[in-house]
């Protein structure tokens, strides 16, 4: 009679050790994934912090360049055409923006006055940067981009009152290990959000589409 009693006992014995090691061996099975999802995560930042640090300079350096322009004339054609080639030179010479981006026309731009002087409007106090980078990658071109918040009042068309505007700087790390500044406020570069979905959408030219935006960005 005893050894039927004790029957149950070591049959719910040997279930809780069961249970007891499936539960170890999910546990275990999960901190596996956890490791690998990280390390996968992990894999894809492709910028350094040794790189944000630098871009982060940039932007810096990027907005400072700027503000040397501030109070300039761009009414006559001619002043407005210096400005863009004095920008352009120093931009270059610090190695601040990619050789294929260029600054816009100052005339077009929303930091210029509406007044008959057309001056522009470039003030330090105009910008802010964010504390946070984003790490973005085009699958379908297969380039890496680093993004920088920025705030900054632009000039109203409309109105008396500034406008309060946001948008990003946009870096990228060329072949040879080089960080720029692609694209930012009042600077034009590729747009690698666009160029992805071209290839998307463009299977055929897929390839094509890579190869070209790599060789013209030298990534």
């Amino acid at each position: 009679m005893k050894k039927w009693l004790l029957l149950p006992l070591v049959v719910a014995g040997a279930s809780l050790i069961g249970l007891v090691g499936c539960q170890a061996e999910t546990k275990k099975s999960t901190q596996v994934e956890e490791n690998q999802q990280k390390e996968q995560e992990q894999s894809k930042m492709f910028f350094s912090k040794e790189d944000r640090q630098i871009a982060r300079k940039k932007a810096e350096q990027y907005i400072a360049t700027l503000t040397e322009f501030n109070g300039r004339s761009v009414f006559k054609d001619e002043e407005n055409e210096k400005v863009r080639e004095e920008l352009n030179h120093l931009a270059d010479e610090q190695k601040l923006i990619h050789p294929e981006s260029y600054f816009a026309n100052p005339q077009y731009t929303s930091f210029i006055n509406t007044n008959e002087d057309s001056k522009l409007v470039l003030s330090s106090d105009r910008f802010q940067l964010g504390d946070t980078f984003q790490e973005n990658y085009y699958k379908y071109i297969d380039v890496h981009e680093l993004t920088l918040p920025i705030r900054y009042k632009a000039i109203s068309e409309t109105s008396s009152e500034d406008v309060q505007l946001e948008s990003n700087i946009c870096f990228v790390k060329t072949a040879d290990g080089e960080i720029y500044i692609l694209s930012a406020p009042m600077l034009v570069g590729e747009d690698l959000k666009k160029k992805n979905e071209d290839a998307y959408y463009d299977e055929y030219n897929r390839e094509e589409i890579k190869q070209e935006i790599k060789e013209e960005l030298n990534i």
